[in-house]
């Protein structure tokens, strides 16, 4: 999403989303909004992300006056959310734990951040990042190594397929994990 997108909730006092509030509580869209959805800006399934995160921002304070949510990436049930402005990770690690519990699902919160490893590191978390490097194929295309300390691999174990798939999406690129 690009830093020009209007965002649609007046609310100063509250986590920003592109969507109305009035329109993700209800379920109902109004045309702008529906519009967001068919052109593929918001995906059908950030609808219920948003709404809990707004259920969930009446109860935890620390969202109030700060960030926006910019963008939800979902691979079976493991779904990555990422969120501009909140960089306190005690914030970050009890909304994605509640939102676990909500959502039913793998939840993984992060702080966005315009520098790739930094999302990297992020997501990958308590794993260390040992580098992120770009190979370039014979064909003419470019991948994403991502190298991540062998003895790290136990707390990735049975997310590096959604991690590759989640990782290829934002970056834009396939993206492939190696451990070292």
């Amino acid at each position: 999403m690009n830093e020009t997108q209007q965002w649609a909730d007046g609310e100063e006092e509250a986590l920003r989303y592109p969507l109305d509030r009035i329109c993700v509580r209800s379920g109902i869209l109004c045309p702008s909004c529906q519009r967001k959805v068919d052109t593929g800006i918001v995906k059908e399934y950030e609808i219920p992300i948003m709404k809990s995160l707004m259920e969930i921002e009446e109860e935890m304070k620390e969202l109030r006056d700060q960030g926006e949510y910019i963008r939800s990436y979902k691979y079976d049930s493991f779904i990555v959310i990422l969120i501009r402005g909140i960089e306190n990770l005690e914030v970050l690690e009890r909304l994605s734990k509640k939102l676990s519990s909500k959502l039913r699902a793998r939840v993984r919160v992060i702080n966005y951040s315009p520098e790739k490893k930094r999302i990297v590191e992020q997501l990958i978390y308590p794993a260390t990042l040992l580098g992120v490097n770009t190979l370039w194929l014979p064909d003419g295309s470019e991948q994403t190594v991502i190298r991540i300390s062998r003895q790290d691999q136990r707390f990735l174990a049975g997310k590096k397929k959604y991690l590759e798939e989640i990782l290829s999406e934002l970056l834009g690129r396939p993206v492939r994990i190696r451990f070292e």
